[in-house]
């Protein structure tokens, strides 16, 4: 028998307003990570003397996240949420500002560093969405992760505005202004993670696999961390090459900030119905409508480089990744037991964000020797392999997988 969903806001070791603060908390790391998505290519290509190493910047950002979402898990099991949302929160200030000294200083191995701090930071803000699945009641999850995750639409609404104001903002350095705007949505971070009060999570990280022997046995958890990576992977990839791309087609910085202000809302928009949506058609085919849709923007893509080819493409990508990736996050959930979640949450988020990782470096290697066209149908087999694998597991057990232990 499913289990009967109620209000996360309601859930025992949650409230209403730590489900809000929460989600606001995912919005102001949304500016951060929608700024930098902006701008960091565009940096790195001016300050690099190799252009191939323009994304190498902002795939610092992935490779410090993979390397602490371990460590991350390990503090707020022993310290609390709270805690550690505040330490990310304070990482991201101190890389921000490190970034903006790095523009001033014309410093390209500084502003390497800088992204490194940035991305510790994001290390500890990818449990956000667990923070929320961990306060909802047992066949709440996909509700309470998909409103965390809606927060992110707040970056969508003024996120361009922001990126158009502060390129010039400090002249005579480009950018300088917007990796300020950065700092100040960490700051905004710290205030609402100070105010979170949130129960630890169940469950301690003492190695990568300790204690997971038994989850990595389960079919739904491997699938469940494919379809996390493929929609991650698959949307950072065309995402971070996007602004060279458009800049390599001759079009405008402010068609750029637009393009990647559509993906935003693609990405965020609908998870403010996604959770309903799972209620109502289940997990499965969500999650393979999320693979259809990521398919469809490859092909529109490939097909052209006008502007709106490219808003198209980026729109329906963000769709995609919302219903795939609001899927695997609850579909974690439901593959571990409580005292697993812990390492679970951690091996799940150290290979999704390595992979994630490597594709933000890629990107700007492809975008280099390849083109558009070329690095967009690259995406199309990992997208395949996830939605066959996804239909064999609805053949398995049906379209709403219950809670382990249920």
């Amino acid at each position: 028998m499913t289990a009967t969903v109620t209000d996360p806001a309601r859930a025992p070791g949650g409230s209403r307003r730590a489900i809000a603060l929460l989600s606001l908390s995912q919005g102001f790391y949304t500016i951060m990570t929608m700024l930098l998505v902006t701008v960091s290519a565009l940096a790195g290509h001016m300050l690099a003397e190799d252009k191939s190493l323009a994304t190498l910047p902002f795939a610092l950002t992935f490779i410090a996240n993979t390397a602490t979402t371990i460590p991350a898990s390990m503090l707020m099991a022993r310290q609390g949420r709270r805690a550690g949302f505040a330490l990310g929160a304070c990482l991201g200030i101190a890389g921000a500002l490190l970034a903006a000294v790095a523009i001033a200083m014309a410093s390209f191995l500084l502003l390497c560093a800088a992204m490194v701090l940035v991305g510790m930071s994001n290390g500890f803000s990818v449990f956000l969405r667990h923070a929320a699945g961990e306060a909802a009641p047992r066949g709440g999850e996909a509700r309470a992760i998909a409103f965390v995750i809606s927060g992110g639409l707040l970056a969508a609404l003024v996120g361009p505005t922001l990126a158009g104001a502060s390129r010039d903002a400090v002249s005579p350095y480009p950018f300088l202004g917007t990796y300020l705007v950065i700092a100040g949505a960490a700051v905004l971070m710290l205030i609402a993670a100070l105010a979170l009060d949130l129960r630890k999570p169940a469950g301690t990280v003492k190695s990568l696999s300790g204690g997971l022997g038994a989850a990595f046995r389960r079919p739904r958890f491997v699938i469940a961390i494919l379809a996390g990576i493929t929609a991650y992977t698959v949307m950072n990839l065309l995402m971070t090459a996007t602004p060279l791309a458009m800049v390599a087609c001759g079009l405008d910085f402010t068609s750029t900030a637009q393009v990647i202000q559509w993906h935003v809302l693609g990405m965020f928009a609908p998870a403010l119905i996604v959770g309903r949506l799972i209620e109502r058609f289940g997990l499965m085919p969500m999650m393979l409508a999320g693979c259809l849709l990521m398919a469809m923007a490859i092909g529109v893509g490939a097909s052209g480089i006008s502007v709106w080819h490219f808003r198209i493409s980026l729109t329906l990508l963000g769709l995609g990744w919302s219903a795939l990736f609001v899927g695997a996050t609850t579909l974690v959930s439901l593959s571990l037991l409580p005292a697993e979640r812990g390492p679970g949450q951690a091996a799940n988020d150290f290979l999704v964000f390595g992979l994630v990782a490597l594709s933000a470096f890629f990107s700007g290697q492809l975008i280099e020797r390849f083109d558009w066209a070329t690095l967009t149908l690259s995406a199309l087999p990992p997208v395949a392999l996830t939605a066959c694998a996804l239909a064999w597991l609805w053949a398995m057990e049906g379209t709403r997988p219950r809670a382990i232990g249920v």
